[in-house]
């Protein structure tokens, strides 16, 4: 009885093991990545993140966000998200029309909001300078984004 046991715990944790890694199909850009800089092409600006802005990317799909700041002032959007469907080939991505995430009847909706994440055109194709484990660098012709993962 106690190979039996010892078999079926041994064949389990095989299958946990191997199946937490199925969703992961991007290698090391999957996952959570705060931004840290936007190096604007033109105007020739550094914008550096003074809040919690975050790209989340999983499959197909990228999350972009910032966290909820309750020191933020009365009437501002708080946990501001939006989702879109991405296409990582090679070193490139491009990423398509953003749409909150989730929308409030109260909650206006305005694309030019996706600037301070370094989005300022609907359809964005990003060129991957850097990807490790830790360190994210994109170019588009718009901006260079720096991000680090969480």
């Amino acid at each position: 009885m106690k190979r039996y046991l010892t078999h079926i715990l041994t064949t389990l944790a095989i299958v946990a093991l191997t199946a937490c890694d199925s969703y992961l199909i991007n290698g090391p850009l999957d996952g959570m990545w705060q931004l840290q800089t936007i190096e604007r092409t033109a105007p020739d600006t550094l914008i550096t993140n003074e809040g919690d802005l975050f790209y989340s990317f999983q499959r197909h799909t990228v999350l972009i966000g910032d966290y909820y700041n309750p020191n933020e002032l009365v009437g501002q959007l708080k946990n501001e998200q939006y989702v879109s469907l991405f296409t990582y080939e090679g070193d490139s991505i491009t990423m398509g029309e953003f749409h909150l995430y989730y929308k409030r009847e109260d909650q206006p909706y305005d694309t030019t909001r996706l600037r301070r994440f370094g989005l300022y055109d609907t359809y964005t194709t990003f060129h991957i300078e850097e990807l490790t484990t830790q360190r994210l660098v994109l170019r588009s012709d718009s901006a260079l984004l720096t991000l680090r993962k969480y």
